[in-house]
């Protein structure tokens, strides 16, 4: 126990041989001009060196058989720190015998060097292997708000980086804890796991952090960067919500101290680029490309290659969207050299995947200048000479790296020595396929008065799709997608990828409305907001996206939406659909109730159809919903439609008590 105790001094007492022969370097340098003022100097400066030398060795010895350090990390600062104390000796031993400036100055030199590679071999244990990276230059970081967020990646594992894993790494498990990787994490340690899920309170990781500086147990231990109260706040939230290593959660559902203490791990603004010009996008399409916008409100696009080879035709119009592109995929493509001599005008590139291709080592060392997010190299004749040089990528995240030339032993040293997250398929408690992801349609349009076609288009090479259009679920014996979906009424579409050695998507569904009738004349009984007019949008069949400043949506601030309009006995209406919004941050609820009333000449209104709406959880994403209300029209010659807002913003909600807005698009008749 004791031997154990001595061993921490280590550090203290390796800074003195340091210093001692660092100095008495710098008096021999002196010396070079005349030797004789400074012999004893120098004799008592080695002096000093060798024992400190000898002392720190020795406590370094102990140190390590104290454990908590892999033997792999230490080997080669603990035999170099013999070597260093070993020359010393011999150091000291020349002085008296050889000649000062041929003999003497030049093994010193030496000396210094060998001296310097153990501290680096030291530096790397204590610190980790990137600790003398180069800095980069610091950037105003411009936050922006984003629906949702993957926790652990985008915050704890960054907090765990900077505050914790010079302790708890591959090399080096202080109580047998490592906090890497998620796997490491859930190995635990000598204690088990550092936290409680779902009980920030009782976890020790939050304990120690909280304890006093000079507490023994105090994590991380006193003269080591401290965790800031916004860490601590960010790592409570995340044990307190079950400590996921996946999935998303909505920012907006962070408590408000929690935003603020995250707001510093928010992605940064995208740069400012002129929208991409419409002959642009029509030459990629011409060259096989297939592009989507990357997100709504922006101009910046994603792109995928649906050819075999990417002609200099085709590599000319992609660079003339290089300042647009944000993703780029070109699964099974044979790239030209060209193709690399220019991957650095895409100079906004977050996500590159070149599964399939014929991508060497030698051209992946090009991306370290591009700021990517993710790439995608498998399926590639990719060795671990091109994935070592990404190692010191500053931006990128994940490595998809499986079926290439990069066997299993050396998969686990590659992620030794990055903090990039390197998947190469398999992995230790990896025991079930992946899911698809559902089928996406190339048709918008939901709404129709005869027909309409529809098509699917998948992601993932060789799925099946299947669909069925009675609104059930589809399984594995549901109709084969092979052509265009021929809809001629009212129906509700529902889709499924499958694939031998994957798991099935989750359900596609999509509902599609035969319009009936179409509303020409009607009386409206309330107004709409000023900012939000245009009562023609309730019935023109332009259907409005999740932005609800698009210019599609009749907004109505604390108030009902009501019309009547007048129908006729051939008509035959059977339902009334309703399209509305949601939107918390925009103060945007779903009706509380919809309503519909009927009259025959100049009567009275009577309900002839009823739908309220009961939400089964708070919502925390930007929605449209779909309401419809099936209607016993009868002999009415005449319908009142009402749609009720909740008036007031439900208690949940952070504006509580103001004025809700209700947001409706179409209202369709069938």
């Amino acid at each position: 126990m004791w031997l154990d105790y001595l061993g921490k001094f280590h550090p203290v007492v390796l800074h003195l041989p340091i210093g001692a022969l660092v100095f008495t370097f710098i008096i021999a340098i002196v010396a070079l001009k005349d030797d004789k003022p400074f012999r004893s100097t120098i004799k008592m400066g080695l002096i000093f060196s060798f024992f400190g030398a000898l002392v720190s060795s020795i406590l370094g010895y102990l140190l390590y058989q104290a454990g908590g350090y892999e033997e792999a990390a230490v080997q080669n600062h603990m035999i170099l720190g013999w070597v260093t104390t070993a020359s010393i000796a011999v150091l000291w031993a020349l002085f008296e015998q050889v000649s000062f400036k041929k003999r003497f100055f030049p093994f010193f030199v030496m000396n210094v060097i060998v001296l310097s590679v153990t501290g680096h071999y030291g530096g790397q244990i204590t610190h980790g292997q990137q600790y003398l990276a180069l800095p980069q230059e610091e950037e105003k970081v411009i936050t922006i708000n984003i629906d949702s967020i993957q926790l652990y990646d985008q915050a704890v594992a960054k907090i765990f980086d900077r505050k914790c894993v010079s302790c708890h790494n591959f090399s080096k498990r202080k109580g047998g804890l490592a906090l890497h990787q998620p796997l490491a994490i859930l190995e635990g340690g000598e204690l088990g796991l550092p936290y409680t899920v779902g009980n920030a309170v009782k976890s020790r990781i939050i304990e120690y952090a909280e304890l006093p500086l000079e507490d023994d147990l105090h994590m991380p231990p006193q003269g080591r960067p401290q965790l800031t109260p916004s860490e601590l706040k960010v790592l409570a939230y995340w044990i307190d919500e079950g400590a996921n290593f996946d999935g998303t959660i909505s920012f907006r559902s962070f408590p408000e101290e929690v935003q603020q203490s995250f707001a510093q791990f928010l992605p940064k603004k995208l740069p400012d680029v002129e929208p991409l010009k419409a002959s642009i996008l029509l030459r990629l399409q011409k060259m096989d490309f297939r592009v989507s916008p990357y997100t709504a409100d922006t101009p910046f696009i994603q792109a995928k290659f649906m050819g075999e080879s990417l002609s200099s035709k085709a590599l000319n119009a992609l660079l003339d969207a290089a300042d647009q592109l944000i993703e780029l995929e070109l699964p099974n493509v044979e790239l030209p050299e060209g193709f690399w001599k220019e991957i650095t005008s895409f100079s906004n590139l977050l996500k590159l995947k070149l599964d399939g291709t014929n991508v060497q080592d030698q051209h992946l060392q090009k991306l370290n200048s591009l700021p990517l997010q993710s790439l995608n190299i498998a399926r590639t004749q990719i060795s671990p000479i091109g994935v070592k040089s990404l190692l010191e990528h500053t931006s990128l995240e994940n490595v998809y790296a499986w079926n290439t030339k990069i066997a299993s032993k050396e998969e686990k040293l590659l992620q030794e020595q990055t903090q990039i997250k390197l998947v190469f398929g398999v992995f230790e408690g990896f025991s079930k396929p992946q899911q698809l992801k559902p089928p996406q349609l190339t048709t918008e349009k939901t709404l129709f008065d005869s027909s309409l076609a529809v098509d699917f288009f998948s992601k993932v090479k060789g799925n099946i799709i299947r669909y069925t259009l009675d609104g059930s679920d589809p399984d594995s014996t549901a109709t084969i997608y092979d052509q265009p979906i021929e809809i001629n009424k009212s129906l509700t579409l529902k889709a499924r990828s499958f694939k031998s050695g994957w798991l099935p998507s989750d359900v596609f569904s999509e509902d599609y409305f035969k319009v009936g009738k179409r509303i020409k004349k009607y009386e409206m009984l309330t107004r709409p907001s000023n900012r939000y007019s245009g009562v023609h949008k309730l019935f023109d069949f332009e259907e409005g996206t999740t932005n609800f400043a698009d210019g599609n949506w009749l907004g109505f601030s604390g108030n009902d939406l009501v019309f009547t309009t007048k129908i006729s006995k051939s008509e035959r209406l059977k339902n009334i659909t309703i399209s509305c919004m949601e939107s918390i941050g925009g103060w945007i609820i779903y009706p509380k109730r919809i309503r519909i009333l009927g009259r025959a000449g100049e009567g009275a209104f009577t309900e002839i159809g009823r739908y309220d709406y009961r939400p089964e959880k708070i919502p925390t994403e930007t929605t449209k919903k779909s309401f419809t209300v099936p209607i016993s029209a009868g002999e009415k010659t005449e319908l009142k439609v009402i749609v009720e807002n909740v008036e007031k913003l439900p208690k949940w909600h952070p504006a509580a008590g103001e004025d809700a807005w209700l947001f409706v698009d179409e209202i369709l008749f069938w």
